[in-house]
């Protein structure tokens, strides 16, 4: 028997046709969209992870070189606190990583014996002993050993970022090797050549300085300061940013414990308080061509910079060089104290010398009247609480931040290593409390060519 369908009812069958094939379609997308999405979140948790890891690695390597320059127990016992936290965050990292089945035995026990060496060194420390030869030698091949998974870390970054290495999902479990339960099989090579160099170090017998400090707390300047229009706002803005009041245009406020006004002119963000209209800072993001300003002119421009915006006596403490830019630290002098609490960051660009970043919001939240106490102890006997293997440079006077949210009057060592046959002498930053002689904090200075940081 023939069939025959109507015009309408074959139109009908290829819609209902066409609209299955649609949602089979659009299922297939929907669910490699959520796979992708995934293996997106996967891998930003383990990129996240490794820098996690390579943090703490770096903190734990410099806190074991400062253990060599430390001058008091005191000093000893905070140090090796750090290093036993810093450990701990590490294994904690790890542990996030798709490594589980590679028994990363050695790893481990080096993350978990370094942070318990130095407690052990800070025990002995606070009952009067001194590190041995052999105990300072241990330490100082786990700070080499630090650095080299610090090395691997940041290279496994690096390939991850530039895609040598994709990371995918571990097993779920069903043991299916699908795109979407695959091991992430270049993240774990990694770690094996890691575990296989974590064998060789000895067998263990039993944080500019300060410019990233207590900006979450309410800003102090501008505690007791009257609110300003977003008119007067923007001629401050105008100022800051070097341009006319009319090239700005207005945008949204930012809302956070330093309440801004912000306004925009291409490239350019500038921030100005709500409360005193300070201009709190600006980025002006535009290209920078070829250096053709000296380091004096460099300096020059953004003190006369600092000034035209009404901060006076800032001292330039210490620079970095990357990208054209020139970023200078800035601290307050008072009473020829300097006073690391109150910082400002100035970015001047090398083509031409103008100022293209500025940051005032460490000033902004610490600044304020202060009486500062007059130091009790001498230059001379605040370091006898230095080390002895150090060779002290200068000393001046300096207020600190401390974790607490406490100020700290010092005196600040600029100090030279003595005892590094096979290496270039180190310079230091040492704070010795200039009241009761505690040894305060030490900085390392890392000296390059593009400028003098602190670790």
């Amino acid at each position: 028997m023939k069939i025959t369908l109507s015009r309408r009812t074959a139109v009908r069958a290829i819609s209902y046709l066409a609209a299955a094939f649609g949602v089979a379609a659009g299922i297939a997308i929907q669910q490699h969209a959520v796979a992708r999405d995934y293996r997106s979140q996967l891998e930003n948790t383990y990129t996240r992870a490794l820098g996690d890891l390579s943090s703490y690695l770096v903190n734990i390597s410099n806190d074991l070189e400062k253990g060599r320059y430390v001058g008091t127990s005191e000093q000893f016992a905070l140090m090796a606190a750090r290093i036993w936290r810093e450990s701990g965050g590490a294994k904690s990292a790890l542990s996030t990583l798709p490594v589980s089945d590679l028994h990363m035995d050695n790893t481990y026990k080096f993350l978990s014996q370094v942070g318990d060496y130095a407690m052990a060194l800070s025990k002995k420390a606070a009952a009067g002993g001194e590190p041995s030869a052999e105990e300072a030698e241990n330490a100082e091949a786990l700070r080499n050993y630090a650095f080299k998974l610090r090395d691997y870390v940041d290279d496994m970054q690096r390939d991850i970022r530039e895609g040598r290495i994709t990371v995918d999902a571990l097993p779920s479990g069903g043991g299916d090797d699908t795109e979407g339960t695959r091991a992430a099989h270049g993240l774990s090579s990694g770690f094996e050549d890691i575990e296989q160099t974590m064998t060789g170090y000895p067998t263990l017998i039993y944080d500019g300085p300060f410019s990233d400090h207590l900006l979450n707390q309410r800003p102090r300047m501008t505690a007791a300061l009257d609110a300003v229009t977003p008119e007067a706002a923007l001629e401050k803005a105008a100022l800051a940013a070097r341009v006319e009041p009319a090239a700005l245009t207005r945008g949204d406020d930012e809302n956070s414990n330093m309440p801004l006004y912000m306004f925009r002119a291409g490239d350019i963000s500038v921030g100005v308080t709500k409360a005193g209209g300070i201009p709190a800072y600006l980025i002006n993001a535009r290209s920078i061509g070829a250096q053709r300003m000296s380091n004096q002119a460099i300096f020059r421009f953004a003190e006369t910079y600092l000034k035209s915006l009404g901060f006076e006596n800032m001292r330039a403490t210490y620079f970095e060089t990357a990208d054209g830019i020139c970023t200078i630290n800035y601290a307050a002098v008072q009473d020829d104290v300097i006073l690391y609490t109150d910082l400002i960051k100035v970015g001047v660009a090398l083509d031409d010398g103008s100022i293209v970043f500025y940051d005032a919001r460490g000033y902004i939240s610490n600044h304020h009247a202060r009486a500062l106490p007059a130091p009790q102890l001498t230059a001379e006997q605040a370091q006898q609480s230095v080390n002895q293997s150090l060779r002290i440079l200068s000393s001046r006077l300096a207020l600190i931040p401390t974790s607490g949210q406490n100020e700290v009057l010092t005196w600040e060592f600029q100090a030279q290593t003595t005892d590094n046959d096979d290496e270039q002498p180190r310079r230091l930053l040492v704070y010795v409390n200039a009241v009761n002689g505690a040894e305060e904090q030490i900085l390392i200075l890392v000296e390059t060519p593009e400028g003098t940081l602190t670790t």
